[in-house]
């Protein structure tokens, strides 16, 4: 029985110093630390007492007593020649003695063990990966890191990476949330093999991929090639999704795959999802006053400081979420080199006050033109590139006197953080964007995804809201998210929390309605302005209608919307909302159909309720 309790403790022990040594590193080197100064100390005092008392204090004795002490870490001992020594005759000294030399081989066994530990977890680690939900991620970087580690410990994630070349130094970070890195070839090229050994195949489990490798052309490469090994397998779209990080044209083709391809593809740049993230923290709606009757009391007014990419990036943004109905919205850019060449003949200069001005933040006319305009602005962002420049201007703009009482909201845009002052001064910030719910997949779709159902239910549909947005196009996708991001713009003019209307209190009052429709519609035509579209001239109309007329003598069902031309951006939308009734009979004339824009625009108001409950079920509020 004694030889039993020995064994299984002694395997005990092993087994806690080898998951110690496998753990993440500098809990492990604190540990190791402490073994070295125990072995040390122990050490010194049983061998350099005790060869004091059998050998006297001389030279020879302290050579063979730093020798015995440096053969600790070898794991042999001098016990035969020191344990005549007094100190041996103390209480509990032999337990002592063997435990430094117990420390003493910990530390020179710790890279073996360290090796055996990490290959158990890591083989350990890859069978869990082949069950239940699994985020693939391509590339080991910094940011790829932060990702993994909230997905895994927010959203109970299994994570792997796959990578060739990446730094070191990551593994630790890694091992200490239980994801694993593979370096395999099957694992780089994204084969059908490596589907095989991860266990995806055609079922019920999900895969989703990041791709977050600072090449966004490797993650270009690695999305078609894993998209490839799917199609391959026979794993269906619905089973798979994909968050690229891209730039330009790179984002376009990834966007392309949703579909058909990935189930659900989010590829983002990284100035766009930063500018999208600060429209959530400090959103044009709340700079706003709103009436009783749910239109707007107040100008939206904004200046924007620097106008390279992260400035344009925030245009957009300030363009599609700072319309409301009876306020007119305005944006100032000054820049001396502003990049503004994409906004050339852009239907955005065309349909809203933007205007340029050639000076920067330390220029007179900079402040003149804010003292000339204090009364209206809300917004002053400041998006030049350079953090510490951001804060040095934000500083110089809170404490100018001639803001009174009624400072205008400072924002600060990096790349990847958003930085605002609040009304006492103090400076908060966002979460890093790939710390941030913008890159969780399922909850920044369930909004959307009802969005989107709502509207195909509208049209007769009678699938359920995944398998719509399985088929949605990418566009109509993202058409759907710009629309869930605008949601806190109906709760403000409503003069709604997010509680009351989930707890049963909506739809407002019939104006209140009625205005936040028009507003609606306000928001939906900033949306295509700034992805390129323009008002369907009336012969285009026409003519789209006739040929309309046309296909349905002939027999057959025409494909086309008359008033939506994508390939050449044109919308018969793109109109004042008074409009729009004169619209819905012209078409329902021709088609025989049962078209209400208006009434679209007032179902995207009433539906509130059912896309704030959607994301409920995603992540509780706080």
């Amino acid at each position: 029985m004694n030889s039993l309790i020995m064994v299984a403790a002694l395997l005990i022990c092993f087994t806690a110093a080898v998951l110690n040594l496998a753990m993440e590193s500098r809990f492990r080197q604190t540990v190791t630390r402490f073994a070295i100064i125990g072995a040390v100390c122990i050490g010194s005092v049983f061998y350099g007492s005790g060869y004091a008392h059998t050998q006297g204090l001389h030279l020879t004795s302290l050579l063979r007593a730093l020798l015995a002490l440096c053969r600790m870490f070898g794991g042999v001992n001098d016990l035969s020649a020191v344990q005549a020594a007094p100190v041996f005759q103390l209480p509990g000294a032999m337990t002592v003695f063997w435990l430094g030399h117990f420390l003493a081989f910990y530390v020179t066994a710790s890279t073996a063990i360290a090796t055996l530990g990490a290959r158990l977890l890591r083989r350990i680690r890859i069978t869990l990966l082949r069950r239940g939900p699994l985020l693939l991620i391509y590339g080991v970087n910094a940011h790829s890191v932060s990702f993994g580690r909230r997905m895994a410990r927010e959203k109970h994630r299994s994570v792997l990476y796959v990578d060739q070349e990446y730094n070191t130094v990551f593994d630790a970070a890694v091992n200490s949330f239980g994801a694993v890195i593979e370096k395999g070839t099957d694992a780089l090229n994204a084969t059908p093999r490596f589907l095989r050994q991860i266990n995806m195949k055609p079922g019920n489990r999900k895969l989703e991929l990041a791709v977050l490798h600072t090449d966004t052309r490797k993650n270009m490469d690695y999305a078609q090639a894993l998209l490839a090994s799917l199609t391959a397998r026979g794993i269906h779209p619905d089973q798979t999704s994909l968050l690229a990080a891209g730039a330009g044209g790179e984002v376009a083709a990834m966007q392309a795959m949703s579909g058909d391809g990935y189930g659900s593809v989010h590829a983002f740049d990284e100035y766009e999802l930063t500018a999208r993230l600060m429209i959530r923290k400090v959103p044009p709606c709340d700079l706003v006053s709103f009436g009783p009757d749910g239109k707007a009391a107040e100008d939206f007014h904004a200046v924007i400081l620097g106008f390279g990419r992260m400035g344009r990036a925030v245009l957009t943004q300030l363009v599609m979420n700072g319309q409301f109905h009876g306020s007119h919205f305005r944006v100032d850019i000054f820049d001396p080199g502003a990049q503004n060449g994409f906004l050339h003949d852009h239907p955005l200069m065309k349909h809203y006050d933007i205007r340029f001005h050639q000076e920067d933040g330390s220029a007179d006319c900079f402040y003149s033109f804010l003292e000339e305009n204090r009364a209206s602005l809300r917004m002053i962002i400041l998006c030049t590139g350079s953090r510490e420049k951001n804060h040095e201007l934000a500083g110089d703009l809170a404490g100018w006197s001639v803001w009174e009482s009624h400072p205008p909201l400072i924002v600060h845009a990096t790349k990847e953080k958003v930085y605002w002052l609040e009304p006492d001064g103090k400076e908060s910030e966002s979460a890093h964007i790939y710390d941030s719910d913008g890159l969780d997949i399922d909850l920044m779709d369930a909004m959307a995804m009802e969005v989107n159902h709502i509207y195909c239910v509208a049209a007769g549909s009678l699938l359920s809201a995944r398998e719509e947005w399985r088929r949605c196009g990418y566009e109509n996708r993202q058409s759907s998210r710009a629309c869930a991001d605008f949601y806190p713009a109906f709760l403000r003019a409503a003069g709604k929390t997010r509680e009351q209307v989930l707890a049963g209190d909506w739809p407002p009052p019939e104006q209140v309605l009625e205005n936040c429709a028009v507003t609606e519609h306000l928001r939906w035509c900033a949306y295509h302005y700034a992805i390129g579209y323009s008002p369907m001239p009336e012969a285009v109309w026409r003519e789209r209608a006739e040929r309309y007329r046309q296909e349905r003598a002939e027999g057959h069902m025409p494909k086309d919307k008359i008033g939506k031309d994508p390939l050449r951006k044109l919308q018969a939308c793109l109109i004042p909302w008074e409009e729009l009734d004169d619209l819905s009979r012209r078409e329902n004339d021709v088609t025989g159909g049962h078209v209400d824009y208006q009434q679209m625009d007032r179902n995207n108001v009433l539906m509130l309720s059912r896309v704030l409950a959607a994301i409920e079920k995603e992540q509780p509020h706080e």
